[in-house]
């Protein structure tokens, strides 16, 4: 490294944690925000496609119908957030 730099080095454990610390929080931000592409996007979808949207329903209700009726299954944006702190804390998450 130069001697005349102004860069710092970071371990690459600090900077996986920083990375996923501001990917955290920004997801945070952007979930108390309204969602605007869902609220404006009406006038932007593209055209009719009853084939596209037959596939999409029966996604959506195959995922319903397999977690639907059971809550356990489901979780809260706050519970995923510990989830993911305690993964992350054990060394469990992939690299």
């Amino acid at each position: 490294m130069n001697a005349n730099s102004d860069t710092n080095a970071i371990k690459t454990a600090e900077l996986e944690g920083l990375v996923r610390r501001v990917v955290r929080e920004e997801l945070s931000r952007l979930l108390r925000e309204p969602l605007r592409s869902v609220l404006e996007g009406a006038e932007r979808e593209g055209p009719e496609n009853p084939a596209e949207d037959e596939v999409l329903l029966k996604d959506a209700l195959a995922v319903l119908e397999e977690y639907g009726d059971k809550p356990e299954s489901w979780m809260s944006w706050e519970d995923f957030e510990s989830e993911l702190n305690r993964a992350e804390a054990a060394g469990e998450l992939p690299r």
